[in-house]
C-alpha cells in the first residue's frame, strides 16, 4: 500500500477552564463555520477509525447462553486501518478517470469514544481537528469508516443464540454443546468465526451533512481442528486472525462503497 497516501493525524485533546455562573442558560451550539474551501466534485478523502482493538464474543458451556466479552489488540497495530483505506482508494479510484482521494486515520482513537456519538442532528462532529484537517482537503465528499452494533443474525455464518451484537471487527468462539454428534459419539467442534460488523457514511464536506450511509454485517468460519478443540482461539496466531478480518473487509466492503461513490 501506498503510504504516502495515508496522513497520521495525532490528536491531542484540549481542555478549556472557565467560569460559569450558576443558574445560566447552556450556551447555544456553536454554527458550522462557514465553508469557503475550493471543493472538486472528483476528489473524496476517506477517514477509518475502527482502531486496533477488536471483539470477542466467547460462548461456552459454563456459562450457557451468557456472553463473555474480551479485546484483543491486532499486531502490528493499524493494520485494520490500512485495510479499509486501501479498499477504499481501489473503490474510488476505479469509479471514474479523474476521480482522487485522501485518505485519513488517527493514531488517537480512544478519543472518538462511542461511533454513534459522532452524528449529533445528522451532522458530523468530529473531535479536535481533525474535522478542520478533512474539511480543508478540498473534497467534496468523506467517506467515514466506523465500527456498528448490529445484530448476529445478519451474518448467517455466526452460530445461533448469540445474546451480544456485534461492533466492529471480531471473533465469535462457540465451544457449546453442540447439536451434531459425530459416528465417534463425541459433539461436532467449536464455531471460531470472525466477523466485520462496520458502517460506511458518505458526508458532505461542505456543511457535514449525512447524504448516505450503508452498513456491513459478514462473517465467515475458520477451520477447527480436534486437536485444537479446546482452545482454538490459542491455536491461531495474531497474524492468521488479522488477516481473516482483513480477508472480510476486502471481499465486503466494496460492495457497499460503489453505491455510495458512484458518479
Amino acid at each position: 500500500m501506498n503510504r504516502r497516501l495515508i496522513c497520521l493525524l495525532c490528536l491531542l485533546p484540549a481542555l478549556a477552564f472557565g467560569q460559569k455562573n450558576k443558574g445560566a442558560a447552556p450556551p447555544p451550539p456553536e454554527p458550522v463555520a462557514e465553508d469557503k474551501t475550493v471543493r472538486d466534485p472528483n476528489k473524496v478523502a476517506a477517514l477509518s477509525l475502527l482502531g486496533d482493538s477488536v471483539q470477542l464474543i466467547s460462548l461456552n458451556p459454563a456459562r450457557g447462553d451468557t456472553v463473555q466479552s474480551g479485546e484483543w489488540t491486532a499486531s502490528p497495530a493499524g493494520r485494520l486501518d490500512d485495510a479499509v483505506l486501501q479498499t477504499l482508494n481501489t473503490v474510488v479510484k476505479a469509479s471514474g478517470k479523474d476521480r482522487e482521494i485522501k485518505l485519513y486515520t488517527s493514531t488517537t482513537r480512544s478519543l472518538f469514544g462511542d461511533p454513534a456519538a459522532l452524528f449529533v442532528n445528522g451532522r458530523l462532529s468530529l473531535p479536535g481537528k481533525l474535522g478542520d484537517a478533512v474539511r480543508q482537503s478540498g473534497a467534496a465528499h468523506l467517506l467515514l469508516v466506523t465500527r456498528s452494533r448490529q445484530e448476529p443474525t445478519l451474518a448467517p455464518a455466526l452460530p445461533a443464540r448469540i445474546l451480544t451484537a456485534l461492533e466492529g471487527p471480531g471473533f465469535v468462539l462457540d465451544q457449546r454443546p453442540s447439536a451434531q454428534i459425530g459416528f465417534d459419539g463425541q459433539g461436532g467442534l467449536p464455531v471460531f468465526a470472525p466477523f466485520v460488523s462496520i458502517r460506511v457514511a458518505l458526508v458532505d464536506l461542505s456543511d457535514l451533512k449525512l447524504k448516505r450511509e450503508q452498513s456491513i454485517a459478514v462473517a465467515s468460519r475458520l477451520p477447527v481442528n480436534a486437536a485444537d478443540a479446546a482452545n482454538p482461539w490459542a491455536a491461531t496466531t495474531p497474524e492468521q486472525r488479522v488477516q481473516a478480518l482483513e480477508a472480510l473487509i476486502e471481499a465486503e466492503l466494496p460492495k457497499a462503497v460503489k453505491g455510495l461513490v458512484a458518479p
